[in-house]
């Protein structure tokens, strides 16, 4: 009578079957990525053009370009978010974001081109979540664009806008356009009521816009300074230095170029 034996795999062949099983699913990973990837900028070159399509037709019929994305018939589609600038009335600039995917199409572009518009607003405006000013509180029932903005009572000052700190490279420029209404006792002065830019780093003064006296309308109070080779980075701030009266800040865009 004979006995058989059967052998099993070593650990060390074990490992190499581990090993090359790892190599080849990181190769599809990276294979899917890379088709994945392609996929959605198609997608997202495919809607900017239809889009800009559209906006061109009402401009052709109206002799300008609309002046809101509302107005352009724009709305996001599933995983892309549009943001719509129109400077002048012959002029036009629509940016589509996807995850870190950006892209843009204007009347001046020649098509589509990777990046995003020179007036792109980086401060992602969003009234209806939590304040996009620390400190201030979210007022529905004062706007000068549904659904509310933002109020400053008396004494906040300094009170940073999301996203800081803002950076770049030598000889950008950063500029924050924003729109602002003020209670008819408001006794604010340009000391500390005012759009700031400081340092990121230690907050040293760089430059500031005050709003110049009380404003019982909504007035566009515009910003800039350009980046320096000692200063990269910037933070950004508004404030009420006010002992009296509030102050609303709405449909802020902080824009480098």
């Amino acid at each position: 009578m004979h006995s058989s034996s059967q052998r099993g795999f070593t650990i060390v062949e074990l490992l190499i079957v581990i090993v090359v099983i790892g190599i080849l699913a990181a190769i599809v990973i990276v294979a899917y990525q890379g088709v994945s990837s392609r996929a959605k900028i198609a997608s997202i070159t495919s809607g900017l053009t239809q889009y800009s399509k559209k906006i061109n037709v009402y401009n052709s019929t109206n002799g300008n370009y609309p002046t809101s994305i509302s107005e352009a018939g724009i709305k996001d589609g599933e995983d892309v978010s549009y943001q719509y600038t129109n400077t002048s009335a012959t002029e036009y600039c629509l940016t589509a974001t996807s995850g870190t995917m950006t892209y843009y199409i204007s009347q001046a572009s020649g098509g589509v081109q990777q990046g995003v518009c020179s007036s792109y607003n980086l401060l992602v405006w969003n009234e209806s979540g939590s304040p996009v000013i620390s400190g201030a509180t979210t007022d529905t029932s004062e706007s000068r664009s549904a659904p509310a903005s933002m109020r400053l009572g008396p004494g906040l000052v300094g009170r940073m806008l999301n996203g800081n700190p803002y950076s770049g490279t030598a000889g950008q420029t950063y500029t924050v356009s924003l729109w602002i209404k003020t209670a008819n006792t408001w006794n604010g002065t340009n000391g500390n009521s005012k759009v700031r830019f400081g340092a990121a780093s230690g907050g040293a003064f760089l430059n500031a816009c005050g709003y110049n006296g009380v404003k019982t309308a909504w007035v566009q109070v515009s910003c800039s300074y350009t980046l320096t080779a000692t200063n990269t980075s910037v933070g950004i701030s508004v404030g009420n230095d006010g002992t009296v009266g509030d102050i609303w800040i709405d449909d802020v865009s902080v824009s480098r170029s």
